[in-house]
């Protein structure tokens, strides 16, 4: 997505979302939303779902406006208290998300998981790294249908904005000027299926070459693609190699060890 580069993503969010959700509320939300994804790209999977319950309390602090039309200083006490209110308010006062999906969302795929469930490790994955792709997946959700709902520039402009907020998030991959980085040292095979995690639509030997260049060489890029290729972990269409399903089960299973 090409963003203007005078403007970032959170300064749009901030600005499409100000006229309709008082200025601080839309600050505080996205400030909770950028911590949960440091954390997330760090490898930090326990931090991810602690930071996550700023988010929700922030999201219900939205929902109480919705409401009442004060804000509130504090995250309110009682989720469900607000759920009921809003699922008893009439449809023609509050769109259905608002009265239903986010509020039950926030509550179940992002409020409760960082609670904790006493989970087992099965064949050594950890269950926080399931915990926190679920949980960052579910606030991105919130924060664009928030952007769906309350956005005052053109759909077109609009559209761009939500399919850059519910692009699939890539712990260790962080674009800096407009390039990509992978910022944890793993090995050569490992980090190409990270970035093809986040580019899924797939990157050529030439991208490879400029992305991992600092760290690799040219003929060991090359090997990684091959034996990736040949393990079935990729796979080449025109010039582009692209993850596949084993791929993906590969690194994800590799992120489910890094904490």
């Amino acid at each position: 997505m090409s963003m203007p580069q005078e403007e970032t993503l959170k300064e749009i969010v901030i600005r499409e979302l100000s006229k309709e959700i008082p200025e601080e509320l839309v600050r505080d939300i996205i400030s909770a939303y950028e911590t949960i994804l440091i954390e997330y790209r760090k490898g930090c999977w326990e931090e991810t779902l602690w930071k996550a319950g700023k988010f929700a309390e922030n999201t219900f602090r939205i929902l109480a406006f919705q409401l009442s039309g004060k804000i509130e200083k504090e995250a309110p006490k009682n989720f469900n208290e607000i759920k009921d209110k809003l699922e008893e308010t009439p449809r023609e006062k509050l769109p259905e998300s608002i009265r239903v999906l986010v509020p039950r969302i926030t509550s179940s795929l992002i409020y409760d998981p960082r609670s904790k469930r006493a989970a087992v490790h099965v064949k050594e994955v950890n269950p926080d790294y399931i915990d926190a792709n679920l949980i960052v997946s579910a606030c991105s959700w919130v924060l664009a249908e928030f952007v769906r709902l309350y956005h005052i520039s053109e759909s077109d402009k609009i559209v761009e904005i939500i399919n850059e907020l519910v692009q699939r998030k890539v712990p260790f991959v962080e674009i800096h000027d407009g390039k990509p980085f992978v910022t944890k040292a793993l090995d050569c095979q490992s980090e190409i299926l990270l970035l093809l995690l986040h580019y899924p639509t797939g990157l050529s030997r030439k991208q490879f070459g400029k992305i991992l260049g600092k760290h690799y060489s040219p003929s060991a890029i090359t090997l990684a693609l091959q034996a990736l290729e040949e393990d079935r972990n990729i796979l080449q269409i025109n010039e582009n190699y692209e993850v596949s399903g084993p791929g993906e089960t590969r690194i994800n299973a590799l992120l489910s060890k890094l904490i």
